[in-house]
């Protein structure tokens, strides 16, 4: 990744091209949904957002549980549904996160955690003793889907973004358009505002060396989507998923305050899968270390690629996260090292770890 975390999902083409929609269908009104215009790319990537537009079909780098999750999302939805996603697939899409990241606080009972309250909270308590960093100063909060039923949220998320340069310049009255049409639409659907789909996420993210004052001023956070951890529990990984996200979206935290994302490889991809199977390797060490989880090694592999951190075969995309294999490797690799603890409750300064990992990354990526 650049400086924000982010996961790939990929979805059946063979079900999209069923329903005729590979691509997103053209709002009829403000197309909230362009290409983000900032140079420096999107501050939080989405990852159902990249799955539906894309339609990846199968191949080694993209079968996991995930598309079957995933597709079943989509098969459960009514053909209403499906032509009001693809209309406002952005904004849908967009809008929880964005809100989250601009306007949500620790302590707001709009952002307050709802799944898996005291398991995420427990764990961040035992990653902020666990690696001597700096952490003091990250909020750990969740995004929720009926953000979609508000339309002076959804306005106020768009407008945030347009001046942030996340999406194309949009016109007030656009903007307040397609906020009551989207939040219409949801207020009639029951539950649909609700489905994980919409916040199948989690992320970390620093404003710090942000040029933007508004970006920059936001405080640190932690971020999780009732998405994703809904889809956790789907595939009976509830017990390990959700502190296996904390452990790799706390890692990045770790590499914001070592200057990890100021080094390395001038290629984008190459940077991405850098820091991301860094973050999977500091997963894996803390949940496997005896001062950490003290878990199974399998169980905390599995939950890292199996689901959340997807490696993939877009080798010169700069969201690139590394294969599967590389991605196992670096799990391998941190499991290993606390392993190898002398004694069993020593834990590596961050930095050492770092380090070490930095000599081994080749191995990691070329394996044996």
């Amino acid at each position: 990744m650049n400086r924000f975390t982010r996961s790939f999902l990929a979805i059946s083409a063979g079900f999209l091209l069923a329903l005729g929609a590979l691509s997103p269908v053209a709002t009829a009104t403000a197309t909230p949904g362009q290409t983000a215009v900032s140079a420096r790319g999107p501050l939080v990537e989405i990852p159902a957002k990249a799955a539906v537009q894309r339609a990846v079909p199968p191949s080694e780098c993209s079968g996991t549980l995930l598309d079957d999750y995933v597709d079943g999302l989509l098969g459960d939805m009514t053909n209403a549904q499906l032509a009001f996603l693809f209309a406002h697939l952005d904004t849908l899409l967009n809008v929880p996160t964005y809100d989250a990241l601009f306007f949500g606080t620790t302590g707001d009972p709009d952002y307050a955690l709802e799944s898996h309250t005291h398991q995420l909270q427990n764990t961040f308590r035992d990653l902020r003793r666990f690696w001597d960093i700096e952490s003091d100063d990250i909020q750990l909060m969740a995004m929720h889907g009926d953000v979609l039923l508000d339309a002076d949220r959804i306005a106020a998320t768009l407008t945030a973004m347009v001046a942030a340069g996340e999406i194309a310049p949009m016109t007030p009255a656009a903007i307040a358009l397609e906020a009551q049409t989207v939040a219409t639409f949801m207020q009639s659907q029951g539950g649909f505002y609700d489905n994980p789909l919409w916040t199948l996420n989690a992320f970390a993210f620093t404003g710090e060396g942000e040029s933007d004052p508004v970006i920059s001023a936001l405080p640190d956070k932690l971020v999780f989507g009732d998405g994703i951890l809904a889809a956790y529990d789907a595939i009976g990984l509830g017990d390990v998923g959700p502190r296996v996200i904390m452990a790799h979206e706390f890692a990045h935290h770790v590499q914001y305050e070592l200057g990890v994302f100021d080094t390395g490889p001038s290629d984008p991809a190459a940077a991405t899968r850098r820091t991301e199977l860094m973050a999977d390797a500091m997963a894996s060490y803390y949940g496997t270390h005896k001062q950490g989880l003290a878990m199974n090694k399998k169980r905390v592999t599995d939950a890292l690629l199996s689901f959340y951190t997807v490696g993939d075969c877009q080798f010169a995309s700069p969201g690139h996260h590394g294969t599967p294999l590389q991605r196992e490797r670096a799990a391998a690799w941190g499991a290993d090292l606390a392993a190898t603890a002398q004694p069993q409750s020593y834990v590596l300064p961050a930095e050492t770890f770092v380090a070490l990992f930095e000599a081994a990354l080749l191995g990691i990526i070329s394996g044996p």
